[in-house]
């Protein structure tokens, strides 16, 4: 008996406790074998496992963003290299600048900004603005040509921090990007369910990390003078101005014209291309 209770029921309360641990791990096994593949995914959060499902979810999606086929000017394009060609010559076409003779607006008076929001643009760049810039952005939106996301950026602040602040601080002394870093991979993102032409695409440019951050900062300073020197007309796209107040102005007009029996003309324009597309030379003027 001596024998026996030594080999036998010696440290029952931790090997009760061990066997109580595999029992909870074979649980959980038995749980993972009745889920899908995407359900333990979800579960265990094992997005960067070298597993099946994870090639499958790649392939389904490489798959979803290939364009095999394309009709253009009533012909079905098939084959990277044709493709290729009527992708460049569609949007090099669209986007090109009109050889057209535009007015002059050197006898236009604009609004000025004060000297305080002048020296605002253009002070020095502090590391607490560029740092809140990156946290403003999204970890983990699609990579540019340099392969890196703000989440890996957020992640190695620490150690990356002071070569971030010597390419801003050196753009701000000179006013010149270093060669390359506006590089970008263009992308075709449909705009509607089944894309059959190349009007139902809309071209985004993948920018590295450093020239979003540029691009931000710079874009953060605007932003506080734009309403300074944008008409109070314009209620869209500047700061505490909300772009429903022109809808609501415009039915206050009617319903006045309506009210006082007046006659209305209504004008609308459409720019198609307004958006990130003007001409460099009427920018530079």
């Amino acid at each position: 008996l001596k024998d026996w209770h030594k080999t036998h029921t010696q440290n029952l309360p931790s090997r009760i406790e061990s066997l109580q641990d595999r029992l909870a791990t074979l649980d959980v096994k038995g749980e993972d074998m009745d889920l899908s593949d995407a359900e333990v995914v979800e579960l265990h959060g094992e997005w960067d496992a070298n597993t099946k499902y994870f090639h499958s979810v790649l392939a389904n999606r490489r798959r979803g963003n290939t364009i095999s086929s394309l009709q253009v000017d009533g012909v079905t394009m098939e084959g990277v290299v044709p493709i290729m060609h009527a992708v460049v010559s569609h949007f090099a076409f669209h986007f090109k600048a009109g050889n057209v003779e535009r007015p002059g607006v050197d006898s236009l008076t604009f609004k000025r900004l004060h000297s305080a929001e002048v020296s605002s643009l253009i002070k020095p760049f502090a590391l607490e603005e560029v740092k809140a810039t990156v946290w403003d952005c999204d970890s983990y939106k699609s990579p540019g040509p340099d392969g890196v996301n703000f989440g890996f950026i957020k992640d190695f602040w620490t150690e990356m921090h002071s070569d971030i602040m010597r390419f801003i601080s050196e753009f701000h002394r000179n006013g010149r990007l270093t060669k390359g870093i506006n590089a970008a991979f263009i992308a075709l993102i449909p705009k509607v369910e089944s894309p059959q032409r190349l009007n139902d695409f809309r071209p985004i440019s993948l920018v590295g990390s450093l020239y979003k951050i540029l691009a931000k900062v710079l874009a953060n300073r605007l932003r506080l003078v734009m309403g300074s020197v944008i008409s109070e007309s314009q209620t869209a796209f500047v700061r505490d101005r909300q772009i429903l107040d022109g809808i609501l102005i415009a039915n206050e007009v009617v319903d006045e014209a309506r009210r006082a029996k007046k006659e209305l003309m209504l004008f609308k324009v459409d720019f198609e291309k307004a958006y990130d597309s003007m001409d460099l030379g009427y920018l530079d003027a």
